[in-house]
């Protein structure tokens, strides 16, 4: 693997969720490898490296498999070690269900009604950040890059760089950075400011996102000298390169899974049933969170049904619910309204064997969810706010067909790089319903050059790529550490 060779120093990677979470289970303790873009493109490179990972022990088990909050994986095969910080249930609340979940999330996508910032939380999500910092600042070799993650996250920046000022700090931020009159509404914005200037490199999505920090920092550090062109911050005597690198995905490992034997014979044995039935299949997939847009979503169906009634019966809509943050009720209430609209639009339009949507209320194995995606016709993908939304790319690049069409969100950064994608609004459920139908009269030709398009960009900016543009600045930074 090329990327090998541009980590020249120790790595340490840093996020809230582990790659390994063990869970008691009827027949002993299971380990069970967690999914997701970054969970899959670092676990590799640490079993090819060797490293270490930090992460909250959120299993039921984590404690059993490491009593002293250290234990190797993957477990069949060690490769490096992964250490857990362990978080007592109050901790739990304060830092991950509160401040982060209720406050920072819902505020950075812009449903300032939902978000809500509490006083008792805030310490307690001070303190969290500040026990990462300090297992960090133990587990790393002298020299170390460290890699951390998100929101959840904010504040160990800077205190890492208290402890080890020897460390080249990347911090990636996932979500969307959103404008200063909104980021304001948070109580705490000056610290959460401050404590992401503690690294040596941020990384945001969007030029956007980067040019709502850049101002953020501006109103809100007084001393510190920003550089908007060259995209550099300059405070305390060092320098804070932000940059606008976007996640993506292993195109070339999903183009291998959906044309194994197996998924590929699955994959077709879909198009032979809906070529049978003379119908068409869109899906959409996303946790049940309330910045996806589902409802809306629902609405547009409603609409196009409504508005189309010549697509009754040809058009089958799958959408994949997954159940998350269950501890909070916004999230519980969300999935119920889900089921209960669901139920609503099947029930006016269904006939028959034929009904319009079907709801698949848990994760679906990555295999067949890749399959799905390479027989699809369509995808929708209406996030309300998305700092990228990685759905959109794994559709695209399982599309090996060449043949389906994606309908995006507008407000998902995804949008910036699939221009080819039909761009729609998650909140005009009317003109989502005009663009679907667009979609499915479209010629084929027009379909087809368009998914080229898209799964050239694809090619040329997966994972791989964005890793090696955040190993590139921190090889730079450590260059500028060694000089000084």
């Amino acid at each position: 693997m090329e990327l090998l060779k541009r980590v020249t120093h120790p790595l340490v990677v840093v996020t809230n969720r582990e790659p390994y979470i063990d869970e008691r289970t009827r027949s002993g303790i299971r380990t069970i490898q967690k999914a997701g873009g970054v969970v899959s493109a670092l676990d590799p490179l640490l079993q090819s490296l060797g490293g270490d990972w930090v992460a909250w022990g959120s299993g039921t088990a984590d404690r059993d498999t490491a009593p002293k909050g250290t234990r190797l994986v993957p477990p069949k095969s060690p490769r490096y070690r992964l250490h857990r910080v362990f978080l007592s249930p109050e901790e739990i609340q304060g830092y991950y269900t509160h401040y982060a979940n209720q406050g920072l999330w819902p505020l950075s996508h812009l449903l300032i009604e939902r978000a809500q910032f509490s006083r008792d939380a805030w310490p307690i999500y001070r303190s969290v950040n500040q026990k990462f910092a300090r297992r960090v600042a133990q587990q790393s070799p002298p020299q170390a890059w460290v890699f951390s993650h998100d929101y959840q996250l904010a504040l160990l920046p800077q205190e890492l760089k208290k402890l080890r000022p020897d460390i080249a700090i990347a911090h990636f931020w996932h979500i969307p950075w959103p404008t200063f009159p909104v980021f304001r509404l948070c109580p705490q914005y000056q610290e959460i400011v401050r404590g992401l200037l503690g690294a040596d490199i941020l990384g945001f999505q969007t030029p956007d996102d980067v040019d709502n920090f850049l101002t953020a920092v501006e109103r809100t550090v007084k001393s510190a000298l920003v550089d908007r062109d060259g995209g550099d911050i300059f405070w305390q005597g060092r320098t804070v390169r932000v940059r606008a690198i976007p996640i993506s995905v292993d195109v070339e490992a999903i183009e291998a899974l959906v044309e194994s034997p197996r998924i590929a014979r699955w994959a077709r044995g879909i198009r032979r049933r809906l070529k049978a039935s003379h119908r068409y299949l869109g899906v959409s997939v996303d946790r049940a969170d309330y910045t996806k847009g589902i409802l809306p979503r629902l609405a547009a169906i409603d609409a196009f049904f409504d508005r189309y009634p010549e697509h009754r019966g040809q058009v089958v809509f799958l959408q994949v619910v997954v159940p998350t943050r269950s501890e909070v009720e916004a999230y519980r209430k969300l999935f119920r309204e889900v089921e209960q609209e669901t139920l609503r639009i099947n029930h006016r339009y269904a006939y028959g064997d034929w009904k319009p949507v079907i709801t698949v209320r848990r994760a679906v194995d990555r295999a067949r969810l890749m399959g799905i995606f390479r027989a699809a016709d369509f995808a929708l993908v209406s996030s309300l706010f998305d700092g990228m939304n990685l759905v959109a790319k794994e559709f695209v690049s399982a599309q090996v067909d060449g043949r389906g069409v994606l309908l995006l969100s507008e407000t998902a950064g995804a949008a910036v790089e699939l221009q080819e994608a039909l761009h729609v609004s998650p909140l005009d459920p009317e003109g989502l319903a005009a663009t679907l139908h667009q979609a499915l009269t479209m010629p084929v030709s027009d379909r087809e050059a368009r998914m080229r398009r898209m799964r050239q960009q694809v090619h040329e900016h997966t994972i791989y790529d964005w890793m090696a543009q955040i190993f590139e600045l921190l090889q730079e930074v450590s260059e500028t550490y060694a000089r000084s």
